[in-house]
């Protein structure tokens, strides 16, 4: 997760805050648990997994509320994940683990470059500075 405080995150309480929602599904602490319950929203195969997000949601302390404010389908990965903002833009640069994978998305979702890794083991994180 990513936060992404504004100028005025300290007197409104508003920020928003950057997620990789693998859209997967498990728990070994809770075997138990029905994910049936969620419906078709989370994936409990990875055969089976299509996508998953990015997704952004501006948090409000003072409300005690959160509301998604923007989304975007990536490649499938049940693990090993991440999503960042890159600087001040709004592109985000999401590392898609398990489908080894990493692309920089601009503010519509709309990939800029994407990469793909040839490897045996997945891509856990990524990162992007500037020079």
């Amino acid at each position: 997760m990513t936060y992404l405080p504004s100028s005025d995150t300290a007197t409104t309480g508003r920020y928003q805050v950057l997620l990789y929602d693998n859209n997967f599904g498990a728990t070994e602490s809770y075997p138990k648990f029905d994910w049936g319950q969620l419906g078709a929203a989370v994936v409990t195969d990875y055969s089976k997994g299509t996508h998953s997000f990015g997704h952004i949601f501006t948090v409000d302390e003072t409300a005690r509320t959160y509301e998604l404010v923007g989304q975007i389908a990536v490649p499938f990965s049940g693990y090993v994940s991440s999503a960042q903002r890159v600087g001040d833009s709004n592109s985000m640069l999401v590392a898609s683990g398990q489908a080894k994978t990493f692309a920089e998305y601009d503010r519509y979702g709309l990939p800029i470059a994407t990469y793909e890794m040839e490897a045996e083991k997945y891509i856990y994180r990524m990162y992007k500075y500037e020079l």
